[in-house]
């Protein structure tokens, strides 16, 4: 169960959220924002065992509504995150239990039941968890029109029903519009929780509707902490520092190895700044992006990001600041001839534009980081 004791660092929000479950208030939409790994789902469940409890509303994990919320199937507790489609020839099974099993559309393969079922498992045991697909998810049309004629429905165990839409901007284009009345208009007997890592792609109306409760970095002691008792001792600077104060980042950063992911992309990176040789580099992304993963890409956006972020600010002396602490000689070898500021801002810029191409109009790996290099030469400024 996700107990207050569980959400780490969040004392501001849990206020405001404590005030709006003993006030009552209902027919309202709530968006938690954050980074990935942040704890917004373990905000968001905490959120539904309080307005969901029979004991008072107090989340006491003993009565029958915090028990079936927990094992993820009280029937008023309609939780929808994105999915990988697995298989997309075979459509055998609804996947969430608000899909009417007999008229619904929103059928998919065993694959895909078997995806979803491991994503509530592994955030059962872990709501800080980031949990990983083979394919690219989303939140489909048809579950959206699921969602919606559920919530539309009287409650079926009591008066109160709690709705989370985890990671709504991954819901499939059009599916955002036809939830857009819901978040305006709650049904009075339902607290609609959504949440959003990507807010700057929001609907401008879905966020005017919305009570918007930003979730705050977590204390680097707290991540420490936490990721000891996941079992992993030793080395926690890197990860600490790269995860932006995300349990589940740090956490994730960890098991997939970013140390050594990290090491490789900084060996092309170093060497198109020192050698300054566009057709070395070209060459070197053509052999790391042949078979790419998608979440491993999207990590290496995310390392690029913080490599040139410490070549930028060691420009300004600022060492201690360093998210790439164990590289720091290495580091200010690089910037003592990287390019200038203005420069590396404008790389930032291009950095952005070649991740979101990537994530949002699919882009392929090797397409979008060799144009970014070439982007990165044209305005290099190296001398």
């Amino acid at each position: 169960m996700v107990t207050v004791k569980k959400i780490l660092g969040q004392t501001k929000p849990l206020k405001t959220i404590d005030r709006i479950i003993r006030l009552g208030k209902r027919g309202q939409a709530i968006l938690l924002t954050g980074c990935p790994g942040i704890g917004k789902f373990a905000m968001a469940v905490h959120m539904a065992y309080r307005f969901l409890c029979q004991d008072d509303n107090k989340g006491c994990g003993k009565c029958s509504s915090c028990r079936s919320i927990s094992n993820f199937n009280h029937p008023d507790f309609l939780l929808v995150f994105p999915f990988p489609n697995i298989s997309p020839e075979s459509k055998r099974n609804t996947v969430f239990h608000f899909s009417d099993s007999v008229s619904s559309g929103a059928r998919y393969s065993n694959e895909t039941l078997d995806e979803v079922n491991r994503f509530l498992a592994e955030k059962s045991a872990d709501p800080y968890r980031i949990v990983s697909f083979s394919k690219k998810g989303n939140i489909p049309v048809e579950v959206v029109k699921d969602l919606i004629r559920a919530i539309s429905k009287r409650p079926m165990l009591g008066e109160r029903r709690a709705v989370v839409v985890c990671d709504i901007d991954q819901m499939a284009f059009g599916a955002a519009d036809l939830f857009l009345k819901t978040v305006e208009e709650p049904p009075e007997d339902s607290l609609v929780i959504i949440t959003s890592s990507k807010t700057h792609v929001l609907l401008p109306t879905l966020l005017s509707r919305t009570l918007k409760i930003p979730l705050n970095p977590v204390s680097y002691d707290l991540i420490k902490s936490y990721l000891e008792k996941q079992g992993i001792d030793g080395s926690h600077d890197f990860y600490i520092r790269f995860s932006s104060g995300s349990p589940g980042l740090a956490l994730k950063a960890y098991e997939d190895d970013l140390v050594e992911r990290r090491d490789k992309l900084w060996k092309i990176v170093a060497e198109f700044i020192e050698k300054q040789s566009l057709t070395n580099t070209i060459e070197a992304l053509q052999r790391r992006y042949q078979k790419p993963d998608y979440d491993a890409v999207r990590n290496d956006f995310n390392i690029l990001e913080k490599i040139l972020r410490d070549i930028y600010i060691l420009k300004f002396g600022l060492e201690k600041k360093l998210i790439n602490i164990d590289i720091k000689d290495r580091i200010k070898t690089v910037a003592r001839v990287a390019p200038s500021t203005g420069a590396l801002r404008r790389w930032f810029k291009i950095l952005a534009k070649a991740s979101r191409v990537h994530g949002v109009n699919n882009v392929s790996a090797d397409i979008a980081f060799i144009g970014m290099f070439i982007e990165f030469w044209r305005m290099k400024d190296l001398h």
